[in-house]
């Protein structure tokens, strides 16, 4: 025992008594057992820093590398192998006469080899959280934070049950009792490990989607997962972090389908005044086949018409036969112009329908889709398509529904009757 040697030593070179000499001499013990713990850690460090660099790992494993320096994991195997030799170096430098001091040791041994287990577990987990853990497609980093209690939690267990000398399972039967107390404290961090386990395996959110959630105000894109929370930037910049609990427990938007499927809706209506609904005259009629994207429709329509109009149809009253309407007229050229235009997929579902009629007149519905995701150049497609189609109205005697506003409600009300009817 070197504390034995040491005592002995002490005894030729020094007059101190035999009980100050033993205290020195442990003393001595520890504070070189110590030296060789930290000097062993460092060396195998250096050792491990070498192979690391050499040309034949990074250059071969070059994010592997990067992954290891960024958890320190070289460190973490210096502890560790350093715990594994104070075990063996702790017969040698601790003496067996000293109860206390051995007692002592061995349960500073006995934490510090924890301690050193803990940390190299935590590294591997931030080794895997750094190649993983913003893996788009599966987002595993609140996994791994999970991961790290659940060490954090053994390791303050098991230092417990050192320290006061039990079993682990004396302890867990003693905290049971604090259980509730503990669900209270850690009750985010386990419902969000129960929502990150939902989100990952059934795949309902990865980094980069566009998520909208109206009760959180988040409408923008994923940028982080973790334990507890799911951060979202939105378009103007600002930054939501949404409970990972709450994107399981309610309702929110993902965008993601809309962005792999290429094309993005376009729902959007025109109120009509339902007072400028009418049959089609002759003059109105003759202007419109005039169009060339309705020109085959109408002559379709009229052959149609009179056709039922003459087995069918009674010249004492228009109802007793059928007529064109020019809002159906118009919904057909707004099919048509559709159809036609090269900025709308095709391949989706794309129609023009009347919806219920409501205060504010007959809402006619444009039901497409654009035949790219990307925001501006939808909103350019959208507006171009509402613009022609306020514009043309008129050509089909509609007029769109709007409230009258100025001070002169009257007049204005008799300016928009006299454009409807064309009163002299």
């Amino acid at each position: 025992m070197l504390a034995k040697l040491f005592a002995e030593w002490f005894v030729s070179i020094t007059f101190f008594s035999d009980k100050i000499r033993t205290l020195l001499a442990e003393f001595l013990s520890v504070v070189f057992f110590a030296l060789a713990v930290y000097l062993c850690a460092k060396l195998v460090k250096k050792v491990a820093q070498l192979v690391l660099e050499s040309g034949f790992v990074s250059k071969r494993f070059p994010r592997m590398t990067k992954a290891l320096k960024h958890a320190r994991l070289l460190a973490a195997v210096g502890y560790t192998i350093s715990a594994i030799a104070a075990i063996h170096l702790y017969p040698v430098f601790v003496p067996e006469e000293g109860a206390l001091l051995a007692a002592l040791m061995s349960r500073a041994v006995g934490i510090y080899v924890v301690l050193c287990f803990m940390v190299l577990f935590v590294s591997a987990l931030d080794i895997l959280d750094y190649l993983y853990g913003r893996n788009p497609n599966v987002p595993l980093r609140g996994v791994f934070q999970a991961g790290k209690i659940v060490i954090y939690l053994l390791a303050a267990l098991v230092i417990v049950s050192i320290l006061i000398s039990k079993k682990p399972m004396y302890v867990i039967t003693g905290l049971s009792a604090a259980a509730a107390v503990f669900m209270l404290i850690f009750k985010d961090p386990i419902l969000g490990f129960a929502a990150g386990i939902q989100l990952a395996s059934n795949r309902l959110l990865k980094i980069g989607d566009w998520i909208t959630m109206a009760s959180h105000g988040a409408d923008g894109t994923v940028i982080d997962i973790t334990l507890t929370t799911v951060r979202v930037q939105n378009f103007d910049n600002t930054i939501i972090n949404v409970p990972a609990y709450d994107l399981v427990s309610q309702p929110f938007q993902n965008w993601s389908g809309m962005v792999q499927s290429g094309a993005r809706r376009i729902k959007r209506s025109i109120n009509i005044d339902v007072e400028t609904i009418k049959f089609l005259d002759r003059d109105l009629l003759e202007r419109l086949l005039k169009i060339q994207l309705i020109s085959g429709y109408l002559q379709q329509k009229i052959t149609e018409v009179s056709a039922f109009n003459e087995k069918y149809g009674d010249k004492e009253s228009m109802l007793n036969g059928r007529h064109l309407t020019n809002v159906g007229t118009f919904r057909a050229y707004a099919l048509a112009y559709l159809n036609s235009l090269p900025t709308v997929d095709h391949k989706q579902t794309c129609m023009v329908r009347q919806l219920d009629p409501t205060t504010a007149g007959l809402p006619l519905e444009i039901y497409c889709f654009t035949a790219t995701t990307e925001w501006s150049k939808y909103e350019d497609i959208q507006s171009d398509i509402f613009d022609h189609l306020y514009s043309v109205m008129e050509e089909f005697d509609l007029y769109p529904f709007q409230q009258p506003a100025g001070r002169n409600v009257t007049q204005a009300v008799e300016n928009i009757m006299m454009k409807k009817y064309r009163w002299p």
